[in-house]
């Protein structure tokens, strides 16, 4: 068991002055260096830094290299290696639960580093790992999280009783902060870094209750009122929002989707478009139908402006858009929130989307893959509008009832 000076080997310099095996040379930056000219012509150089070395308890040479500048240092830390083979030796405990406990003591920073880099790999977008490197820091921060040790079920529920009292965030709001760090925990058992994942029966908390913000569809009038209002306010010919919202209100497509889009993706002959995955929500390839007339408006557009296959046919960002939709509201004379409370904004359009398709009798699955949604229940709940007329309506379909027996003919 002993501590070495870490060394690497490095191509011979040109300005190298060599006697015997010592190689002196002086780098750019005028600094003088020395090194040991090896077999093959190399140089082998000391580093900074020292490894141990060191016989675990079957016997087997471990090297270490824990980046210690100092030999004291690391002779302590060598100390410390051999004080828990014999731990190890002694019974009591073994080398997986002396490696898990290591893992629990690396910096919470470090593993939110890790994570990250693991939702890169897998092909996140950049919005999305933003939005949860963000929320992590803040829960790390404001429950003073040093190591992963410290994340439990009590002090996260704590932090979301007093989010709620003080801060009077909502339901969804907290939810996405709770959501993700619960994903980060079941990386961080995937990883090794935990056992079990603390935060495995903590409930989501019910949105339905308390939904701070709740998007409705726009009537057929009132969308009719948007796209003239974006026509008459066109600024010079530079924008055809009138375009952008028949599209987001005719396709389903997202905002962020639809300024993303470039001519290839489109199909003219069969009126179709392809939703490439590195452009969606959910990063999953679909071919989807397209309205006649939107084709034909579209495909004027791009030629009307020249613009290539692989260019992008809209040029806008999504708080520019939301913007500029909520003055065309005023400009129409449309409300942007109702007297029950329920908003308009842009993404409204998709909403209004899902539930033209359900008046116009289109079936609930239908709907659900033309909205690319996981499941019918997600359609039915978030995109689609039901208006109490239309129930009225669906009721009087109903086909006479036979009438009931009174109570004298039972007699």
């Amino acid at each position: 068991m002993t501590v070495i000076r870490c060394s690497k080997t490095i191509p011979l310099p040109k300005n190298a002055v060599i006697r015997k095996n010592t190689v002196a040379w002086t780098t750019k930056r005028g600094k003088k260096k020395t090194g040991r000219l090896n077999e093959n012509g190399n140089v082998i150089i000391k580093l900074d830094t020292w490894q141990i070395q060191y016989r675990d308890e079957n016997g087997k040479l471990r090297r270490e290299t824990p980046g210690l500048k100092s030999e004291d240092a690391a002779r302590f830390y060598l100390a410390k290696k051999e004080a828990e083979v014999q731990r190890i030796k002694a019974g009591i405990l073994t080398r997986n639960e002396l490696e898990q406990s290591v893992r629990r003591n690396v910096s919470i920073q470090t593993l939110i580093e890790n994570f990250l880099n693991s939702l890169i790999a897998a092909g996140a977008n950049q919005i999305h790992i933003k939005q949860t490197q963000q929320k992590l820091q803040y829960l790390t921060e404001t429950l003073d999280i040093k190591f992963i040790r410290n994340i439990t079920a009590d002090s996260v529920e704590q932090w979301i009783v007093a989010e709620r009292k003080y801060a009077k965030k909502s339901a969804r709001t907290i939810n996405s902060y709770t959501e993700r760090l619960k994903c980060f925990c079941n990386w961080a058992v995937r990883t090794g870094y935990l056992e079990k994942p603390p935060l495995f029966a903590l409930k989501k908390l019910n949105e339905e209750i308390d939904r701070r913000k709740q998007r409705r569809a726009l009537t057929e009038d009132e969308l009719q009122r948007l796209f003239t209002s974006a026509k008459t306010r066109k600024k010079d010919g530079k924008d055809d929002r009138e375009l952008i919202y028949r599209l987001l209100a005719g396709t389903g497509l997202r905002s962020k989707e639809l300024s993303l889009t470039t001519p290839s993706q489109f199909d003219f002959i069969r009126n179709r478009f392809t939703v490439e995955a590195a452009r969606t929500k959910n990063k999953k390839p679909d071919i989807l139908p397209l309205h006649p007339d939107i084709a034909n408006r579209l495909k004027e557009y791009i030629g009307q402006r020249n613009i290539q296959p692989a260019e992008r046919i809209f040029y806008y960002s999504i708080y520019s858009l939301l913007k500029s939709f909520k003055a065309d509201l005023a400009a129409a004379g449309i409300e942007q929130k109702s007297p029950d409370g329920r908003s308009l904004d842009v993404h409204s359009l998709r909403k209004t989307f899902g539930t033209m398709l359900a008046r116009a009798g289109v079936p609930l699955t239908t709907t659900q893959r033309l909205m690319r949604h996981s499941s019918p229940e997600l359609t039915a709940k978030l995109y689609i509008d039901v208006d109490p007329l239309d129930l009225q309506q669906a009721v009087g379909k109903l086909p006479m009832l036979p009438s009931l027996p009174s109570d004298a003919d039972n007699s």
